[in-house]
Protein backbone atom coordinates (compact mmCIF):
# COMPACT_ATOMS: atom_id res chain seq x y z
CA UNK A 1 0.00 0.00 0.00
CA UNK A 2 1.57 3.51 -1.06
CA UNK A 3 2.09 5.54 2.05
CA UNK A 4 1.52 9.09 1.70
CA UNK A 5 1.84 12.05 4.18
CA UNK A 6 0.00 15.09 4.65
CA UNK A 7 0.99 18.70 3.29
CA UNK A 8 1.44 19.86 6.27
CA UNK A 9 3.47 23.00 7.06
CA UNK A 10 4.90 24.15 10.42
CA UNK A 11 6.07 27.97 10.54
CA UNK A 12 7.78 29.64 13.29
CA UNK A 13 7.95 33.24 13.40
CA UNK A 14 11.27 34.02 14.26
CA UNK A 15 11.00 37.65 14.86
CA UNK A 16 8.12 36.56 17.55
CA UNK A 17 10.85 34.17 19.13
CA UNK A 18 13.13 37.26 20.28
CA UNK A 19 10.71 39.48 21.04
CA UNK A 20 9.91 36.67 23.69
CA UNK A 21 13.36 36.15 24.45
CA UNK A 22 13.72 40.14 25.19
CA UNK A 23 10.01 39.48 27.21
CA UNK A 24 11.39 37.40 29.53
CA UNK A 25 14.36 39.42 30.29
CA UNK A 26 12.28 41.68 31.90
CA UNK A 27 11.34 38.53 34.38
CA UNK A 28 14.88 38.39 35.01
CA UNK A 29 17.78 40.26 37.04
CA UNK A 30 20.41 41.76 34.62
CA UNK A 31 23.06 39.68 35.78
CA UNK A 32 21.01 36.35 34.54
CA UNK A 33 21.66 34.61 31.43
CA UNK A 34 19.23 33.19 29.14
CA UNK A 35 20.34 29.64 28.31
CA UNK A 36 17.63 28.05 25.97
CA UNK A 37 17.15 24.87 26.10
CA UNK A 38 16.59 23.52 22.09
CA UNK A 39 16.74 19.70 22.94
CA UNK A 40 14.35 17.16 20.33
CA UNK A 41 15.03 19.84 17.67
CA UNK A 42 13.88 22.98 19.28
CA UNK A 43 11.10 20.54 19.90
CA UNK A 44 10.07 20.39 16.84
CA UNK A 45 10.80 24.05 15.57
CA UNK A 46 14.23 23.32 14.02
CA UNK A 47 15.62 26.57 15.82
CA UNK A 48 18.70 24.33 16.48
CA UNK A 49 19.10 24.00 12.45
CA UNK A 50 19.77 28.28 12.74
CA UNK A 51 23.28 29.32 13.63
CA UNK A 52 22.51 33.14 13.53
CA UNK A 53 19.85 32.35 15.78
CA UNK A 54 21.69 30.15 18.04
CA UNK A 55 25.21 32.88 18.45
CA UNK A 56 22.74 35.31 20.24
CA UNK A 57 23.19 33.38 23.25
CA UNK A 58 26.48 32.63 24.92
CA UNK A 59 25.33 29.25 26.50
CA UNK A 60 23.21 26.48 25.13
CA UNK A 61 21.17 22.98 26.75
CA UNK A 62 20.83 20.43 25.28
CA UNK A 63 19.74 17.17 26.26
CA UNK A 64 22.02 14.40 24.36
CA UNK A 65 25.51 14.29 23.72
CA UNK A 66 24.73 13.76 19.87
CA UNK A 67 22.64 16.99 19.54
CA UNK A 68 25.99 18.78 21.36
CA UNK A 69 27.86 17.03 18.42
CA UNK A 70 25.79 18.23 15.58
CA UNK A 71 25.45 22.22 16.76
CA UNK A 72 29.17 21.87 17.19
CA UNK A 73 29.55 20.98 13.42
CA UNK A 74 27.16 24.08 12.26
CA UNK A 75 29.88 26.08 13.62
CA UNK A 76 28.60 27.02 17.72
CA UNK A 77 31.89 27.58 19.25
CA UNK A 78 30.34 28.78 22.80
CA UNK A 79 29.33 26.48 25.69
CA UNK A 80 26.74 23.79 25.00
CA UNK A 81 25.28 22.41 27.98
CA UNK A 82 24.05 18.68 28.63
CA UNK A 83 21.22 18.88 30.81
CA UNK A 84 21.37 14.55 31.18
CA UNK A 85 23.72 12.60 32.61
CA UNK A 86 25.26 11.45 29.51
CA UNK A 87 26.25 7.23 29.54
CA UNK A 88 29.71 6.22 29.62
CA UNK A 89 30.10 5.86 26.13
CA UNK A 90 29.88 9.24 25.34
CA UNK A 91 32.67 10.59 27.19
CA UNK A 92 35.16 10.59 24.06
CA UNK A 93 32.37 12.66 21.90
CA UNK A 94 32.31 14.94 25.03
CA UNK A 95 35.74 15.89 25.07
CA UNK A 96 36.07 16.18 21.03
CA UNK A 97 32.99 18.28 21.16
CA UNK A 98 34.30 20.27 23.94
CA UNK A 99 30.67 19.60 25.79
CA UNK A 100 29.72 21.04 29.72
CA UNK A 101 28.06 17.43 30.99
CA UNK A 102 25.15 17.60 34.07
CA UNK A 103 26.60 14.85 36.76
CA UNK A 104 25.21 13.26 39.32
CA UNK A 105 26.45 9.41 39.79
CA UNK A 106 29.59 8.21 41.57
CA UNK A 107 30.31 5.75 38.81
CA UNK A 108 29.98 8.43 36.10
CA UNK A 109 32.39 10.57 37.53
CA UNK A 110 34.73 8.25 38.22
CA UNK A 111 34.51 7.27 34.09
CA UNK A 112 35.17 10.53 33.77
CA UNK A 113 38.16 10.93 36.30
CA UNK A 114 39.82 7.80 34.14
CA UNK A 115 40.35 9.96 31.38
CA UNK A 116 42.67 12.15 32.92
CA UNK A 117 41.24 14.86 30.43
CA UNK A 118 40.11 17.87 31.60
CA UNK A 119 35.69 18.06 31.85
CA UNK A 120 33.58 20.79 32.70
CA UNK A 121 30.61 19.99 34.78
CA UNK A 122 27.96 20.89 36.67
CA UNK A 123 26.67 19.02 39.60
CA UNK A 124 22.52 18.36 39.51
CA UNK A 125 21.60 17.91 42.91
CA UNK A 126 18.11 16.77 43.16
CA UNK A 127 15.43 18.49 45.09
CA UNK A 128 12.65 16.68 44.67
CA UNK A 129 11.72 15.79 41.27
CA UNK A 130 12.69 12.19 42.24
CA UNK A 131 14.30 11.43 38.67
CA UNK A 132 17.72 12.45 38.63
CA UNK A 133 20.21 14.25 41.09
CA UNK A 134 22.32 13.44 43.86
CA UNK A 135 21.01 13.94 47.42
CA UNK A 136 21.32 17.40 48.79
CA UNK A 137 22.88 15.60 51.92
CA UNK A 138 25.47 14.39 49.75
CA UNK A 139 26.57 17.79 48.13
CA UNK A 140 29.87 18.57 49.60
CA UNK A 141 30.96 15.08 50.08
CA UNK A 142 30.43 14.72 46.28
CA UNK A 143 31.87 17.72 45.24
CA UNK A 144 34.75 16.63 47.31
CA UNK A 145 35.49 13.02 45.75
CA UNK A 146 35.69 14.68 41.89
CA UNK A 147 38.69 14.56 40.75
CA UNK A 148 40.64 17.63 39.87
CA UNK A 149 40.51 16.98 36.28
CA UNK A 150 36.49 17.45 36.41
CA UNK A 151 36.27 21.20 36.44
CA UNK A 152 32.72 22.05 38.32
CA UNK A 153 31.44 25.44 36.75
CA UNK A 154 28.01 25.01 38.03
CA UNK A 155 25.22 23.38 39.92
CA UNK A 156 21.74 23.04 38.88
CA UNK A 157 18.10 21.65 39.65
CA UNK A 158 14.82 20.74 38.19
CA UNK A 159 11.84 22.60 39.74
CA UNK A 160 8.59 19.63 39.27
CA UNK A 161 5.94 22.01 40.15
CA UNK A 162 7.15 25.68 39.55
CA UNK A 163 3.45 26.02 37.56
CA UNK A 164 1.12 24.35 40.26
CA UNK A 165 2.83 24.11 44.05
CA UNK A 166 4.16 27.17 45.14
CA UNK A 167 4.84 25.50 48.59
CA UNK A 168 6.89 22.78 47.12
CA UNK A 169 8.68 24.83 44.89
CA UNK A 170 9.70 27.34 47.44
CA UNK A 171 10.70 24.02 49.74
CA UNK A 172 13.10 22.66 46.35
CA UNK A 173 14.45 26.17 46.41
CA UNK A 174 15.44 26.54 49.97
CA UNK A 175 16.77 23.14 49.46
CA UNK A 176 19.13 24.04 46.89
CA UNK A 177 19.79 27.32 48.03
CA UNK A 178 21.30 25.78 51.44
CA UNK A 179 23.68 23.55 49.23
CA UNK A 180 24.34 26.26 46.96
CA UNK A 181 25.86 28.26 49.82
CA UNK A 182 27.66 25.16 51.14
CA UNK A 183 29.51 25.35 47.39
CA UNK A 184 30.69 28.41 47.36
CA UNK A 185 32.06 28.37 50.36
CA UNK A 186 34.25 25.68 48.87
CA UNK A 187 34.74 26.40 45.04
CA UNK A 188 33.83 29.63 42.82
CA UNK A 189 30.48 28.70 40.63
CA UNK A 190 30.56 29.68 37.15
CA UNK A 191 26.53 29.09 37.04
CA UNK A 192 24.15 28.26 39.34
CA UNK A 193 20.68 27.39 37.30
CA UNK A 194 16.94 26.11 38.83
CA UNK A 195 14.84 27.94 37.31
CA UNK A 196 12.85 26.59 33.70
CA UNK A 197 9.74 28.37 31.87
CA UNK A 198 7.17 28.32 34.78
CA UNK A 199 9.62 29.15 37.47
CA UNK A 200 10.64 32.07 35.30
CA UNK A 201 7.38 33.14 35.43
CA UNK A 202 6.42 32.55 39.14
CA UNK A 203 9.52 32.77 41.20
CA UNK A 204 11.39 35.36 39.20
CA UNK A 205 12.85 36.80 43.30
CA UNK A 206 13.81 33.88 44.97
CA UNK A 207 17.69 32.28 44.79
CA UNK A 208 20.80 32.95 43.63
CA UNK A 209 20.76 31.93 40.15
CA UNK A 210 22.70 33.44 37.08
CA UNK A 211 21.26 31.86 34.44
CA UNK A 212 17.74 30.47 33.62
CA UNK A 213 16.91 27.52 30.80
CA UNK A 214 13.51 28.54 28.90
CA UNK A 215 12.51 25.44 26.92
CA UNK A 216 12.24 26.62 22.89
CA UNK A 217 8.72 25.99 22.23
CA UNK A 218 7.95 28.00 25.26
CA UNK A 219 9.32 30.90 23.38
CA UNK A 220 6.88 30.43 20.45
CA UNK A 221 4.45 32.81 20.00
CA UNK A 222 3.02 32.36 16.05
CA UNK A 223 3.19 28.64 14.61
CA UNK A 224 0.77 28.04 11.96
CA UNK A 225 0.23 24.43 9.91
Amino acid sequence: MEMTTRPTIMEVDVKAFENNIDEIKKFLPENVKIMPVIKANGYGTYINTRLDILNKFDILAIATVDEGQYIRKLGYQKEIFVLNQPYKEEISKIIENDLIVGISSDSFAKALQETGKEIKVHIEIGTGMGRTGINPKRAIEYLESLSSNIKVEGVYTHLSSADSDDEYTRKQLESFEMDVKMIKSKIPLKYVHSHASNAILNFANIGSYNLVRPRTYNVWLSIRC
